[in-house]
């Protein structure tokens, strides 16, 4: 399952603050299919089969929202996200896994910036039921443009999303080695385990994204602060007082919606009929084919 390439080759390819591209190794849709069915019967996944699933999930949001013109390799994604938001909330709905939805810029009490989803999906972990809930986010590398994460842009005019002149959330992951780290990774995955650690390493940068080079008291920690002393249990509390509030975009997008179950379903009938098909033809072939004995007396008469 492989993205495929843009139907035009494109002019200009973006560039990027982080050298990481979206995950593009084979995914197996029986196995995913299996994972889906087993969830269905049993009402939770496998903790080993959770990674199996999510990268399927960020594959078919990527392939949904992305233009065939497009690449999902090369693309940032700008302005996709309430897009994504809508397609998970479609295709988590008819798996029947339950979504929380809100935009990072309710969160932190400015405009909208991104709009972003979790979801709780039930596991085990040695014998025991549990819960590991999930960020996701496939259209992160919106926010890594190379030109809009340049320590200038505190001097230049206010545009985009808070309407204010601070570098893009992708300037300050990039000033430590652990957020570059999560950065890359979550550029490559689309998504990440919503830890107290991660958590908070997610939403640093994204606060001092929407503080404005007035509000530092020191003008020498201007664009050298990496962290916020909000600490990631504030933030998990302002994601509970948001999260739904706002209705989501469910847009006019036609989106393939099909399970995984429904895909390897397709397939099987395509094979089927394909199999079918060809019997068919053999068969009327066969009604339709000269006796042997016919050819030889034909040809004798050609033969004398």
């Amino acid at each position: 399952m492989l993205y495929k390439e843009p139907i035009m080759p494109q002019e200009k390819k973006e560039d990027f603050l982080f050298s990481s591209k979206p995950y593009n190794e084979d995914i197996d849709i029986n196995q995913v299919a299996a994972i889906q069915d087993f969830y269905e019967k049993n009402c939770y996944i496998k903790e080993e089969d959770i990674p199996t699933f999510l990268n399927w999930l960020t594959f078919a949001a990527r392939t949904n929202i992305t233009h065939p013109l497009d690449s999902p390799l090369e693309s940032s994604f700008a302005g996709k996200c309430a897009i994504a938001q809508a397609f998970y909330n479609k295709i988590l709905d008819k798996i029947k896994i339950p979504v929380m939805n809100f935009n990072i810029g309710n969160l932190l009490k400015t405009a909208p910036i991104h709009e972003v989803t979790c979801i709780s999906i039930p596991t085990t972990r040695k014998n025991q039921k549990t819960t590991k809930t999930f960020l996701l986010d496939p259209t992160f590398r919106q926010f890594c443009l190379t030109e809009e994460n340049r320590f200038e842009r505190y001097f230049e005019e206010p545009r985009w999303a808070v309407r204010m002149a601070t570098p893009h959330p992708g300037y300050f992951f990039n000033l430590t080695e652990k957020s570059k780290a999560f950065a890359n990774q979550l550029i490559k995955d689309g998504y990440f385990e919503l830890t107290e650690e991660n958590l908070k390493t997610y939403l640093d940068p994204f606060a001092l994204y929407v503080t404005p080079k007035e509000a530092y008291t020191d003008q020498n920690y201007l664009g050298k602060v990496a962290h916020t002393t909000t600490t990631a249990n504030e933030y998990w509390q302002q994601i509970l007082n948001v999260a739904n509030k706002n209705e989501p975009l469910l847009g006019n997008e036609s989106f393939n919606l099909d399970t995984p179950k429904e895909i390897v379903a397709k397939k099987n009938r395509s094979f089927k009929n394909k199999i079918k098909n060809f019997f068919q033809k053999q068969e009327l072939e066969d009604m339709f084919a000269i006796p042997e004995e016919n050819k030889n007396t034909k040809q004798s008469k050609k033969n004398p």
